[in-house]
């Protein structure tokens, strides 16, 4: 018998999609199985979709990168809220329902897709980046990855929304950089009567803003003006409003809303938004000013220093709460009078502060950096002095 034969009998009946013929496959058929050391590679080869696992957590999800990025940052995770303990789940096509799902002994453990459809479907990564669940029979979407973005647009993803159909589309960063889930900060569309801008939220609140869109670039991401790799664009309907780019040319383009609030562009690794924080009482950059608390004032600010407390003048506490993100420790400090650091445990969740005076030390390089509370004790309200910490 023919030894080609024999081998893709093998891989028909094996029931599962084994790494070592991974080249090429960019579709699980109902009943198939794609397990944890499987990837889907996208007809063109530019994106790949597979398991991946933490090294700081431990924890599994399914997400797709850049087949060619060496860093393979994640542009999409499926179960960013519903991490995987162990490496025995795999994903699938259900047989009876077309469900996309992920499953482990047979048992669900999360439902990708919701519509129940029958067995003629497919699950295809395109080369766009788009993980795409289509009845192949009628020729229709059933579901879309760019409909359910976690923290990054791709080209041809929009931000927005479609009144008809109530879908809406905006990023949520990552809880931290090594916790895929949902975090502090939103990033949607915002359309006005010119063309709209990009709004981030911190946890429901309006946190900084784009500016509007005007020939090619927004007024807070004028380093985003790149004509010969972008085309940005609105699309303003009565039924759909959004942003939405294209690239040009070039690869591995894409705007992630990161968990510090900041917006990083690749490949190049450049960052807009906010500079570091909003603290409320600038908004040249975009930020959006608000009330401060009774103690803090103008050109306060938070800085990372290498700095160990002198004895007795300050306490310590520890909050390992692993819902708390590094900017709602920050945000703590700076609400609470006597707080003087803060700073996160190592995967980024779980607040650490410091209360009492600042006073300390900075000659000790072992030390992990904190966040320090700076303040010029000459600031009042209508004055803007800078403060300046010279090390003697």
């Amino acid at each position: 018998m023919n030894p080609i034969f024999l081998l893709l009998f093998a891989i028909l009946c094996s029931g599962g999609l084994d790494s070592a013929f991974v080249d090429g496959i960019s579709t699980i058929k109902p009943g198939e199985e794609l397990k944890s050391d499987a990837y889907l590679v996208s007809e063109g080869g530019n994106f790949t979709l597979g398991f991946f696992t933490i090294e700081e957590t431990s924890y599994s999800y399914i997400g797709i990168w850049y087949t060619n990025d060496d860093q393979q940052s994640k542009v999409w995770v499926a179960n960013r809220n519903s991490p995987i303990s162990d490496n025995s789940s795999v994903l699938t096509v259900d047989s009876t329902t077309g469900i996309l799902k992920i499953i482990r002994g047979g048992n669900t453990i999360l439902n990708i897709s919701d519509q129940v459809t029958g067995n003629n479907v497919t699950a295809t990564l395109e080369d766009t980046g788009n993980f795409v669940l289509t009845d192949w029979v009628e020729k229709r979407t059933l579901w879309q990855s760019f409909d359910h973005p976690t923290d990054t647009l791709l080209p041809g993803m929009k931000l927005g929304f479609n009144s008809a159909t109530g879908k809406s589309w905006s990023l949520t960063s990552w809880l931290s950089a090594s916790v895929p889930a949902s975090g502090a900060f939103t990033l949607s569309w915002e359309p006005n009567q010119d063309s709209g801008e990009l709004v981030m939220h911190r946890r429901g609140e309006r946190y900084w803003t784009s500016g509007t869109l005007k020939d090619q670039t927004f007024k807070y991401m004028s380093a985003l003006n790149m004509g010969m790799y972008f085309n940005l664009s609105y699309t303003s309907t009565n039924d759909e409003k959004y942003f939405t780019f294209n690239r040009i040319n070039g690869s591995l383009w894409m705007l992630r809303l990161d968990s510090d609030g900041q917006i990083a562009e690749g490949p190049s690794g450049l960052r807009f938004g906010p500079f570091k924080f909003c603290y409320g009482y600038e908004s040249d950059d975009g930020c959006v000013t608000s009330e401060l608390p009774h103690c803090r004032r103008r050109n306060d600010n938070f800085t990372q220093k290498r700095v160990y407390f002198l004895p007795n003048i300050t306490t310590r506490q520890d909050d390992d709460n692993s819902s708390l993100s590094f900017i709602d420790c920050m945000e703590r400090c700076w609400n609470e009078c006597n707080c003087v650091a803060f700073n996160v445990y190592s995967n980024g969740t779980g607040c650490i502060t410091w209360t009492g005076r600042s006073e300390y030390k900075e000659d000790d390089v072992n030390i992990d950096p904190l966040y320090l509370l700076l303040r010029d004790p000459k600031s009042s309200k209508g004055k803007c002095i800078f403060l300046v910490i010279c090390n003697s």
